[in-house]
């Protein structure tokens, strides 16, 4: 009875020590996300390059990679599913052999291509801390609710895993992004990092925040003109 005593003021002890480390370890994650952006936008413009940051959400990890400047970007789900059919459809011509022969690079550039980067912090990726998650990662590219990790959890082949991409462009603009890193077993305990288009202004709390009251601002038409 003495040992099980202990054992329970230990455990009562411990418990919410580990809750503060875990929740230290989720806040470090959004702000070395944050920091990535404001160097990511800085970097575009001396780089004359696009980049965007691939999130696997099934993985919980995260990387950089840099493309073409002028990558086409959507700003509706519908349009991004519409280039993507036309994609496939063009690319369904071709043969493999023809494909590995080059013969669709016009094609493959519509797409945009991108490649990892070379600086040590982004050659492996980034994994988020051990119980954390991505909740989602929202753009005007995906639907409302944003980009969620399969629910079933992360599948066997990793060609069917939940990646959302996010983007950086050479003007120093940034696409509207927010992510929601949060604990695996309370989806309310987290941080959201909200990416602002134009300004590439930086937000980092720990509440969920709504894409919609963050971009009530924006009309939804524009002024008529005389």
């Amino acid at each position: 009875m003495v040992a099980m005593a202990i054992m329970a003021i230990m455990a009562a002890i411990g418990l919410p020590a580990m809750s503060g480390y875990l929740g230290l370890q989720q806040r470090q994650a959004a702000k070395e996300i944050s920091q990535t952006y404001s160097w990511l936008l800085d970097e575009a413009a001396l780089r004359n390059v696009s980049f965007r940051i691939a999130y696997n959400l099934d993985r919980s990890t995260w990387r950089v990679e840099a493309g073409d400047p002028a990558t086409l970007v959507f700003s509706t789900p519908e349009a991004r599913e519409e280039n993507d059919e036309r994609v496939e459809s063009e690319m369904s011509r071709f043969t493999q052999r023809e494909i590995e022969e080059g013969q669709t690079e016009d094609i493959d550039d519509t797409k945009g291509r991108f490649s990892g980067l070379d600086d040590p912090m982004f050659t492996q990726g980034n994994a988020l801390p051990d119980n954390t998650v991505f909740a989602y990662v929202y753009t005007n590219q995906y639907e409302e609710g944003g980009l969620k990790p399969n629910p079933d959890g992360p599948p066997e082949d990793e060609e069917d895993d939940q990646i959302a991409y996010t983007y950086i462009f050479p003007d120093g603009s940034a696409e509207y992004t927010l992510v929601r890193i949060a604990d695996e077993d309370d989806p309310e305990d987290g941080w959201s990092v909200e990416v602002m288009p134009i300004s590439g202004d930086i937000k980092m709390v720990s509440e969920e925040i709504d894409p919609e009251d963050s971009l009530d601002w924006i009309p939804e038409e524009g002024p008529e003109l005389q």
